[in-house]
């Protein structure tokens, strides 16, 4: 009898050991909320139509009795300008006046003043001289501001209606710059799935051009992906699919799912998405819901963590700007998500995220040939979580915050085949701490990529990226079509407000650096292999053999 009481005791004091030596937090690496952002759709960058080239306009044939005129201008008008007024003309037909010009002179102005219209963008306009009386030295120069008169729609009939508004918007403008051509057919071509051919001709309308816009519609497209970018607790090896489906109602819409996954319980991923291109600028409404659900493995399987998260998000974004070379979007969404943890069937955390953000995004290629491209968002919790709430995800953390994020990256071309990729991202927040799941995050694919996603976070943050790349086109064999090289480093930082957490301080960094090549393949397919070193710190789920070099490979399909 006495044997067994101490045996109950003993089992009573392992049990009591074995929970104080549970996690009470889920690692980072392993938090349910962050898959979203590992597996969203890539932002694209914005497409590029082919715009129509005009025939140049006819040249005003100088008659030699004109050129050999001779006369003194009292007075220059130029009649039907719409674009500039006289005071304006006036820097050109200023240094004609009161002097003897000759014909010759006068065909030299009205071209100055074409010269003028085409510098602004006014690429159908120009100035003619009209047969007149010279006799008491007044001429009169004649603009001809350039429009199109018609618009001819061919192609896909899913698309004529919003084609249509296209054209209106085309039409109304008079006269017609390259700005406004340019934008709409911009617009035009981003529509989902659109691929849009245009041609201008001569119209039978005096100073205009017809314009025929020809549409095809890609109905589905998507991709497979394969690597083993994923954890040590879920992962590493993880397969995406993505599919999506355009116009597939015909008002400009577009379908997306995105499913992830690690052939296992350790991680599943799912997203659908459907978003409206609702009129002819280009506004934008999106619908977003994904669910996330883990299990991690490895060492932390003992422990039957169970990771949920559900999340929603609608935004309206448009393009304010929208050029070949430069375009800037604007946005407005509302995110929303419930994102909670098990250990050994106990509720360990749980959070409502409910936030307001309002953002832009920056594209623009220089005069050096250097692409950039600039994040900037604001984010303001509107509630959920409590401060009061004993299950929130970190000590001190509150629903309603304010943070600030941006993200610049610019590719800058060294000559035919070197380049130089540059990248900085960074998070401020107020004193308040956030929830885990807002963050700012080093490891992973873009900064800190030798060690595993959200090796380290933090309420605020600064991360730092260089990657030079040489560039070797295929000799088309072999399924290659061409091949990158490319090293890189980077280095980043994370710092947490309000009481530091048990073993951690409040600022903590980490750095990268390794090679590797980017293989583009027959059709769509590319791959990439890679060498990562930790350079300050050890990978953090590896303490055995953290500092080891971490071999990187992914396979991508797009069709």
């Amino acid at each position: 009898m006495k044997n067994l009481r101490c045996l109950i005791a003993g089992a009573g004091i392992l049990s009591v050991c074995a929970a104080l030596a549970q996690p009470t937090q889920v690692p980072a690496t392993a938090d349910p909320g962050r898959l979203r952002e590992r597996f969203d759709a890539p932002a694209t960058a914005p497409s590029e139509a082919s715009l129509p080239e005009p025939n140049g306009a006819a040249q005003d044939v100088l008659p030699q009795a004109v050129r050999a005129l001779r006369v003194t201008l009292r007075a220059i008008r130029v009649e039907g300008s719409t674009v500039y007024s006289d005071a304006q003309w006036q820097a050109y037909t200023g240094p004609y006046l009161g002097r003897e010009i000759s014909g010759a002179d006068i065909f030299a102005l009205a071209q100055a003043l074409t010269v003028r219209y085409r510098n602004d963008g006014y690429f159908l306009s120009r100035v003619i001289v009209p047969p007149q009386s010279l006799a008491e030295g007044t001429v009169t120069l004649r603009a001809i501001e350039g429009h199109v008169a018609r618009v001819v729609i061919e192609g896909d009939p899913r698309l004529r209606s919003r084609l249509e508004e296209i054209a209106g918007k085309i039409q109304a403008a008079r006269p017609l710059s390259a700005q406004v051509l340019e934008r709409y057919l911009l617009i035009a071509n981003d529509f989902p799935g659109v691929r849009l051919r245009s041609v201008l001709s001569p119209s039978q309308t005096v100073g205009a051009a017809d314009l025929t816009l020809i549409a095809s519609v890609k109905d589905v497209e998507g991709f497979v992906s394969f690597d083993n970018y994923g954890t040590r607790y879920l992962g590493p090896g993880q397969a995406t699919l993505g599919l999506t489906g355009n116009q597939l109602l015909g008002v400009n819409d577009q379908w997306r799912v995105i499913a992830a996954g690690t052939g296992n319980t350790e991680m599943a991923y799912a997203q659908i998405s459907y978003s409206q291109v609702l009129n002819a600028e280009g506004l934008t409404l999106a619908l977003l819901a994904s669910q996330a659900r883990t299990q991690p493995g490895d060492s932390l399987r003992a422990y039957d963590i169970r990771g949920y998260s559900d999340a929603a998000s609608l935004t309206l974004s448009a393009p304010w700007l929208r050029t070949r070379n430069h375009s800037l979007l604007a946005r407005l969404s509302y995110d929303h998500a419930d994102i909670r943890s098990d250990i050994l069937g106990a509720r360990v955390s749980d959070d409502q995220i409910r936030v307001l953000r309002t953002g832009l995004t920056w594209r623009r290629l220089d005069v050096l040939e250097g692409q950039n491209s600039l994040d900037v968002d604001f984010s303001r919790g509107l509630g959920g979580t409590k401060a009061s709430d004993l299950l929130k995800s970190r000590v001190g953390a509150d629903g309603q915050f304010n943070k600030l994020t941006f993200d610049y990256a610019r590719y800058q071309p060294l000559g035919a085949r070197w380049g130089l990729s540059f990248g900085l991202a960074g998070q401020w927040t107020q004193d308040t701490p956030l929830l885990s799941s807002e963050q700012f995050a080093l490891g992973g694919r873009r900064y800190g990529r030798a060690y595993e996603a959200a090796e380290l976070v933090g309420d605020r943050g600064l991360a730092l990226r260089l990657e030079p790349r040489y560039a070797v086109p295929g000799g088309g064999g072999h399924g290659l079509r061409a091949y990158h090289l490319y090293g890189f480093y980077d280095i980043g930082e994370v710092s947490r407000v309000g009481p530091p957490s048990a073993g951690t301080t409040s600022r903590q960094s980490l750095a990268s650096a390794g090679f590797g090549t980017r293989l583009f393949l027959a059709g769509t397919a590319s791959a990439q292999l890679e060498a990562a070193w930790p350079l300050t710190k050890p990978v953090a789920s590896q303490p055995e053999d953290g500092r080891a070099v971490r071999l990187l490979a992914s396979l991508l399909i797009q069709f």
